[in-house]
């Protein structure tokens, strides 16, 4: 078998150095130094340029079968993506490249129109490596390009439905923190909801789909479903379970809870890919975008009609790589860090750092423990309205640092593959 470019780059194994920097990051309300690994500590790793796709994909290495649609693979026993011209591919993205942060006159004063936003955008974020538009961004647009950027749709299956659930059936959201998977009009909602994807099913740049972004699976959900009114379809769920377990509430065991969870993960994965394949074939499902929080074995083990597990990874500094590997072994699938960030200010989910370069830091030393993962197809930062300043001006201190893994990535995977 022909070896593969990325094996080629990689010298002799050796052990990595300690990490010789540190980031100011704020804990507990104190700042304290974090040790953040970088490309230097990688012991005998040289930066070499590579050959990449019209897709950003690796196209010196070994190609794969070209279905001219994005799919997945294992290869070498790590899980890639491949391009629609068949070559490895690694999705490096942004999310919410759009106007939403930056006022119209903000905007006005720097492009002419919105089109030459879009095309100095997309230049920007090419040179810095990133290849991928994620979850929220202005699609609409980038496809205007001469040469787009591939890019992820933003759909919300259950939060769509869950807004306008019939009151007779249940309430509307989520009451309890319960999904309403369990309503007969579920599956007919979602039919519908999906015909919109049709008119991009065609389309070789577009990764996949996003089904909704972090909708409850509680690991509760039993007791939960046992607090809705009679008549909803999750409540008469949550009883017929007990009963066909010939249980009655106060014996509920961790297990019951375990697999009515997955049945309720499973439900829904189940009935939102058969609506999406029905109007598109051709495109990946790559998940709800899992609150990190919130990720546990049942929801993997019925993760099993997705084509991706895609998780909004906070709170980590490096990758829990036991957790990852858990999720792709449970789920059958490989994994898309959807969403992490660190900022500077202010940080909701994220990490709040004390500088730029810390946020380069971070991003640094949280990206190599992915490549390093096996199971890791890539991962969505957070987002484009901190990347760049009020004027749309990168932040370079962080910027610069990105790059230097966005442009080695490929090489970066096969030094951790050897």
């Amino acid at each position: 078998m022909r070896i593969c470019l990325i094996y080629v780059l990689v010298l002799a194994a050796c052990a990595a150095r300690a990490p010789s920097e540190e980031a100011m990051l704020k804990s507990r309300g104190k700042w304290t130094k974090v040790a953040a690994r970088t490309i230097r500590d990688l012991r005998g790793f040289r930066s070499k340029p590579v050959k990449l796709s019209k897709y950003g994909g690796l196209a010196g290495g070994v190609k794969r079968k070209a279905t001219g649609f994005f799919r997945t693979q294992k290869f070498h026993k790590r899980w890639w993506l491949v391009d629609p011209e068949g070559h490895l591919f690694l999705s490096v993205g942004l999310c919410s490249v759009n106007l939403s942060m930056f006022k119209d006159k903000q905007t006005k004063a720097t492009f002419p129109d919105r089109q030459a936003w879009v095309k100095a955008t997309a230049s920007l974020l090419t040179a810095q490596g990133f290849n991928t538009l994620g979850r929220w961004s202005d699609t609409k647009h980038f496809s205007k390009l001469d040469k787009p950027m591939v890019y992820t749709t933003t759909s919300s299956f259950m939060g769509a439905y869950a807004k306008q659930r019939d009151p007779k059936i249940g309430s509307s959201g989520f009451p309890h923190q319960c999904l309403p998977v369990f309503d007969p009009e579920f599956a007919a909602f979602c039919d519908r909801y999906a015909k919109k994807l049709a008119a991009t099913k065609d389309d070789p740049w577009l990764l996949g789909h996003f089904t909704d972004n972090e909708i409850p699976f509680r690991p509760d959900a039993l007791r939960n479903y046992l607090k809705l009114p009679k008549n909803d379809p999750g409540y008469q769920a949550a009883r017929k379970f007990l009963a066909a377990r010939r249980k009655s509430a106060k014996r509920i065991q961790k297990s019951d809870e375990a697999d009515f969870l997955t049945i309720v993960a499973a439900k829904y994965y189940s009935i939102v890919v058969r609506a999406i394949k029905k109007h598109d074939p051709n495109h990946l499902v790559i998940g709800s975008r899992l609150n990190g929080r919130n990720i546990n074995d049942p929801v993997f083990r019925g993760s099993k009609p997705l084509d991706v597990v895609s998780i909004n990874y906070y709170h980590r500094w490096s990758a829990d790589h036991k957790q990852l590997n858990r999720a792709a072994a449970l789920s059958g699938r490989p994994i898309l860090q959807s969403e992490w960030y660190a900022n500077v200010g202010e940080a909701n989910a994220g990490f709040l750092v004390k500088t730029q370069r810390d946020r380069g830091l971070f991003y640094t030393n949280h990206a190599l423990s992915l490549l390093e993962n096996r199971n890791c197809i890539g991962w969505h930062w957070f987002k484009y309205g901190t990347h760049v300043d009020k004027k749309f001006q990168p932040f370079t201190d962080m910027t610069n640092m990105m790059k230097r893994v966005n442009d080695n990535v490929y090489q970066l995977a096969g030094y951790f593959m050897r």
